[in-house]
């Protein structure tokens, strides 16, 4: 058999399988975003703008609908409210989205002012806020950079304290951040904002947001660097 032939055959096979598996990391395109709270119908809890479900390698870009919309430029920090005992972010002037991984993954948060003065800013919790019916206000204002327990704010009403993970928030006048989680499989909240400098007035604010997901389970990277070592180990066989 013609040594060239066999490497040849040997090197594109191994290629072949590397490409399928860049082919199976790669985005897929299938997170499903719906507009509106599809939660609890009784209504209860936060009243969810979004509702997006992701696995594997999904992204939001590209959605139908296009997951944007307006908050208010000071939803995420209002420094009036500076001395609340639960926060300084407006639930009301924010856009709440409820988010299922249904595995784990590296989740990548963008959001992007979208031609408007948006200076932005989220944060992420862990769970869904259901339940509490926002008597009195009990939704009125969250804290945005740690746990929080709505019956500190209407104790008359049963309620679930969402388990703060993170936040990210842009800097100076930036229009656009990202930011990285490494989560598992669950329920998660996340709160988009403005957070801009201090005098500023309130006012709708436009922005674009996108979530990317990479399952992160060892096998898949174990496969990849698998396939990568066959490749060099055939590359110095039939070089030698």
């Amino acid at each position: 058999m013609n040594p060239v032939i066999t490497r040849k055959q040997s090197l594109g096979l191994i290629a072949a399988a590397v490409g399928l598996w860049l082919a199976g990391v790669a985005p897929s395109h299938a997170s499903t975003v719906t507009a509106g709270d599809t939660g609890d119908p009784a209504g209860r809890g936060i009243a969810y703008n979004w509702t997006v479900n992701m696995s594997g390698n999904d992204t939001t870009a590209g959605s139908t609908p296009n997951y944007a919309g307006t908050i208010g430029s000071l939803s995420w920090n209002d420094p009036i409210n500076a001395g609340d005992p639960i926060g300084t972010g407006w639930t009301h002037t924010s856009n709440w989205t409820a988010l299922t991984l249904t595995e784990a993954a590296d989740l990548t948060i963008t959001l992007a002012a979208n031609g408007s003065s948006l200076v932005p800013a989220f944060s992420l919790y862990a769970g869904h806020q259901q339940t509490d019916n926002g008597g009195n206000f009990g939704w009125h204002v969250y804290n945005n950079a740690g746990n929080f327990d709505w019956s500190t704010a209407d104790p008359t009403y049963d309620s679930s304290s969402l388990n703060y993970i993170g936040n990210a928030t842009a800097s100076g006048t930036d229009s656009s951040i990202t930011k990285t989680f490494s989560l598992g499989p669950g329920l998660y909240s996340l709160v988009f904002g403005g957070n801009p400098p201090a005098g500023t007035a309130g006012a709708p604010v436009a922005y674009q947001a996108t979530l990317s997901t990479v399952p992160v389970p060892a096998a898949v990277y174990l496969f990849g660097s698998g396939l990568i070592g066959l490749a060099g180990l055939a590359r110095r066989k039939f070089s030698a």
